[in-house]
């Protein structure tokens, strides 16, 4: 249940991103709240658990993580498209390895707050996906960033049992 629950939550994104972009006002708002829940759930969620659990290393990673696609976006004047690509490729790659933690914390064996909060989250990852890709790079890079997320997640909530258990 919690798995399909964060597939509907995820395609039900772009549907109020698209609902409310017939409207100024609303368009406003939905970019705002776009913006502001990725940034809260970046520096209260992510960041700080990050640091809690990686120390030192998490530090150099969340350097890294800032500092990495500005690099090659600048390093790469000639090349700005390639660069542009690779960037992309290493944050769908970054997505398809959150998918599959999602997946996981989905399981039901999981703490059932875990779930909800994956499947909560998971509203504003679709409205986040459809807001950058589509108008950017199309509707097929987007609905395929979508699919992909699904298929991540739903590979890892059927094969998580059996490697948590494996890796506990």
């Amino acid at each position: 249940m919690n798995l399909l629950l964060s597939i509907a939550a995820l395609l039900l994104g772009p549907i109020i991103y698209g609902l409310g972009r017939r409207n100024h006002v609303a368009r406003q708002v939905l970019d705002g709240f776009i913006f502001i829940t990725i940034a809260g759930i970046i520096c209260v969620n992510i960041i700080p658990e990050a640091l809690t659990i990686g120390g030192t290393t998490a530090i150099v990673f969340l350097v890294l993580g800032i500092v990495f696609p500005v690099i090659i976006e600048r390093g790469f004047h000639g090349a700005f498209h390639e660069a542009h690509k690779l960037v992309l490729i290493i944050a769908a790659l970054g997505l398809i390895v959150h998918a599959l933690i999602d997946g996981i914390a989905l399981l039901p064996s999981r703490e059932s707050d875990l779930a909800y909060a994956v499947i909560m989250h998971r509203l504003p990852v679709g409205m986040a996906i459809w807001w950058s890709l589509r108008p950017n790079l199309g509707l097929p890079v987007a609905i395929a960033a979508l699919a992909m997320i699904s298929i991540a997640t739903a590979v890892s909530y059927t094969l998580g049992g059996p490697m948590v258990e494996l890796a506990e």
